[in-house]
């Protein structure tokens, strides 16, 4: 399957976000149906993978309603995978049947479908066209993206202050010291330094989006825990170690947590960094050693590569961005689906610092809306609709 990152991996990330409202008998069902069917299909048993499925359908179908409730967004890819299985099969009509179920569960990613060779003999079919243009209103991200109010700058700067935990702290200090950062950033200008820290997270850890989040939610500990297990972390532990890399070596910086216009499955962590040199915050992920440049290679933002995506502006994706040094990036799914899907709004910690999420020293979140815009359900503790209360440095 040309999976750029296993549906698996998206579809249990879905479930463990809501798993707070489900039993723990009902979680672990699930969990154990979806982890033995990606298991037959990982072995290109796709006969099996689809018997698996179809149990887990059948399981879901007979929940209580507050259990169906909780878990239904994870339906989608639930029966996008089990639809490409069937195809897999030549079974077409099963295959559609899956399909336009999945849709019918929100399954909304555009871009990755018209991409996924499993799909390849159900193009000419008929049911297939008129699904792909129902999925198109959803799920091309990019349009949706472009079609996002403007924000709202006009409105009172309220009084909301972003701060830093300084490189002098103790426990900054320390992860400084234990892990050799200074080496690892080298001995070059500002902005080696910082790519070669974000390169280094990249590597030391590798990205598994089906992984719970070790605790506490810090440098030491993910390295010890994904050391000692064998094992990954999702994307917002990566965006956490490098953030603390970055303040530790006395860069101002935050993990910011992307989010589509409406949460189906996934959404993204990535980190921005305040460059002194370039005087602004810079577009940093280490999930995929990404970052992001105009057609002349200045670097950019988060907040430019946003609105060059929404205006048709050039945006250049580094050539060596890949994911677990597996899969290559490419700018048409990177930053013109996957990024564009995951860039409607953005939501970030007001106190950036050591261990804040195991802590509770976060200070609350600042949501960043387009104007009028309002997620369901809201999220976080404060919100604005400008972005330059979003972006300011203090």
């Amino acid at each position: 399957m040309k999976k750029v990152v296993s549906l698996f991996i998206i579809s249990l990330f879905s479930l463990s976000v809501f798993s707070q409202n489900i039993s723990k008998e009902v979680e672990d069902n699930l969990q154990k149906l979806y982890k033995d069917a990606y298991s037959a299909a990982k072995n290109k048993d796709y006969q099996r993978a689809t018997v698996i499925f179809d149990s887990l359908i059948s399981y879901y179908n007979h929940l209580p309603s507050k259990d169906k409730e909780a878990v239904s967004r994870f339906l989608g890819p639930v029966y996008y995978d089990n639809a490409c299985y069937y195809s897999l099969l030549n079974n077409k009509e099963k295959a559609l049947d899956c399909f336009e179920k999945a849709i019918e569960y929100k399954w909304n990613n555009y871009g990755h479908t018209l991409q996924d060779s499993d799909l390849d003999n159900l193009r000419n079919e008929k049911r297939f066209k008129e699904a792909m243009l129902k999925l198109k209103k959803t799920g091309d991200f990019l349009q949706v993206l472009k079609d996002a109010p403007d924000y709202n700058n006009d409105l009172p700067k309220e009084k909301i202050q972003f701060t830093y935990l300084d490189a002098s702290d103790p426990d900054l200090v320390r992860i400084r010291q234990y892990f050799n950062l200074d080496s690892i950033a080298g001995k070059g200008d500002e902005i080696s330094q910082i790519k070669n820290l974000m390169t280094w997270v990249h590597n030391r850890v590798r990205h598994d989006g089906n992984s719970s989040n070790p605790s506490p939610r810090n440098t030491e500990n993910i390295v010890k825990v994904c050391d000692a297990e064998n094992r990954g972390v999702n994307c917002r532990m990566m965006a956490t170690m490098l953030n603390e890399c970055y303040l530790a070596m006395g860069f101002k910086s935050r993990f910011i947590t992307c989010m589509p216009a409406e949460y189906i499955s996934d959404c993204h962590v990535i980190n921005a960094v305040y460059s002194k040199t370039l005087k602004k915050w810079l577009w940093m992920d280490p999930t995929f050693n990404a970052y992001v440049s105009d057609e002349k290679g200045n670097l950019l933002s988060i907040a430019e590569v946003r609105e060059r995506l929404r205006t048709d502006k050039p945006v250049v994706l580094n050539d060596d961005a890949n994911w677990n040094n597996q899969s290559k990036q490419t700018k048409e799914y990177y930053l013109d689906s996957y990024m564009a899907k995951n860039l409607y709004w953005l939501a970030a910690p007001l106190h950036s610092g050591y261990n804040v999420e195991t802590a509770g020293t976060t200070n609350g979140y600042l949501n960043l809306y387009p104007a009028g815009y309002t997620p369901d359900p809201v999220r976080n503790d404060y919100s604005t609709t400008n972005d330059k209360v979003f972006w300011e440095v203090y």
